[in-house]
């Protein structure tokens, strides 16, 4: 209780009250509970929100990720006392994961809230860190062709349309095209050049490669719309539509929802769900299950493909991507340091 014995007594007051209510003062003091579960309730509420990787805390979609994967392991183990829990009873936990990649998500998980246990004094051993790994799934997904993508364009609604020929010619990801804003376009003071400004959530935490400025008069690899640059793929996404993001459609009904900011936002599963409705009804590797057929991330590998054609190297792509820990042109802008996309000599 340290030397203060005023504050001493009080601390021993107010836990003689808690031991008044039943409650076990042991879990109390050492930090979260004897059972697993009211440990991850803890690590849950307390630690994840604290964490911080680079300087940057978690995005509230992997604390939601985080979240769900937490009450899978509490429901079925919460019961059993933390220090009582054996490797046995961990390893056939994820031995029932239906994949290896769930499998390997659940013990990441698992292996950070032993590590934090540990830490607390809570158990000696890290025990999910002694189970392996599976080795991943091999990748069955099909890959898509120009041709396709030209019928699953036609077949798509418009706000879908906008998210396809932003990912193919960006290369951004899902999240990235879904957080997209008309205000992220700004106007160099020294160059009077235009540039699109993204903040990529996915590497955002790996430094200034995720900072990207995106010059608006980027040549696109292919349009249906018939866009020359991406400025102008920006400019029609714009319609009679209130909205700051590029991305939007007046939705049948008002839902609240974590994943967007603005009613006519659409989320980055509703992106993910009208690209497969457009692929399903243009007949698109309609052969195939449903698992093998391609999604909207595989625009990326399209559009890498066409840049490539068309004469990108691998360091540019890989640039544009925000995936290069080499930097190109830099400028500072709101105190971040921003990676400008060099335009290629010939588009």
């Amino acid at each position: 209780m340290g030397g203060d014995r005023q504050r001493a007594v009080e601390a021993a007051r107010q836990l003689n009250e808690l031991l008044s209510l039943g409650s076990d003062l042991v879990a109390k003091v050492r930090g979260g509970g004897r059972t697993l579960g009211d440990y991850i309730r803890y690590f849950k509420d307390e630690v994840l929100p604290a964490r911080r990787v680079k300087g940057e805390p978690l995005s509230p979609h992997t604390l939601r990720d985080y979240g769900w994967i937490l009450d899978a392991i509490t429901e079925e183990l919460g019961h059993f006392p933390i220090e009582n829990v054996t490797q046995k009873q961990l390893a056939d936990y994820l031995q029932k994961r239906p994949s290896p990649e769930a499998h390997n998500r659940h013990r990441t998980l698992l292996v950070m809230v032993y590590r934090q246990a540990v830490s607390d004094g809570l158990v000696t051993e890290n025990l999910p860190e002694r189970i392996l790994k599976r080795d991943r799934s091999k990748k069955v997904r099909q890959r898509l062709s120009i041709e396709e993508y030209r019928k699953i364009f036609k077949a798509a609604r418009p706000a879908i349309q906008h998210a396809m020929e932003l990912s193919l010619n960006a290369l951004q990801r899902r999240a990235d095209i879904q957080k997209w804003r008309f205000d992220d376009q700004r106007t160099d003071p020294e160059s009077g050049q235009e540039y699109a400004h993204i903040i990529q959530s996915k590497t955002r935490k790996h430094g200034p490669t995720a900072y990207l400025r995106i010059p608006l008069n980027l040549p696109v690899a292919h349009s249906e719309l018939g866009a020359r640059t991406l400025g102008e793929i920006i400019s029609s996404c714009r319609d009679d539509i209130a909205c700051p993001f590029l991305v939007h459609e007046r939705p049948q009904r008002m839902v609240r929802s974590q994943d967007k900011e603005h009613h006519f936002q659409l989320t980055p599963r509703a992106i993910s769900d009208g690209f497969a409705e457009a692929r399903d009804a243009a007949g698109v590797a309609s052969h195939l299950p449903r698992a093998a057929r391609p999604t909207f991330h595989e625009l990326l590998s399209l559009g890498e493909h066409l840049r490539k054609e068309s004469g990108w190297t691998t360091r540019q792509i890989q640039t544009l991507r925000g995936h290069t820990s080499e930097r190109m042109t830099e400028a500072y802008l709101e105190g971040h340091t921003w990676t400008t996309v060099e335009v290629p000599h010939g588009g």
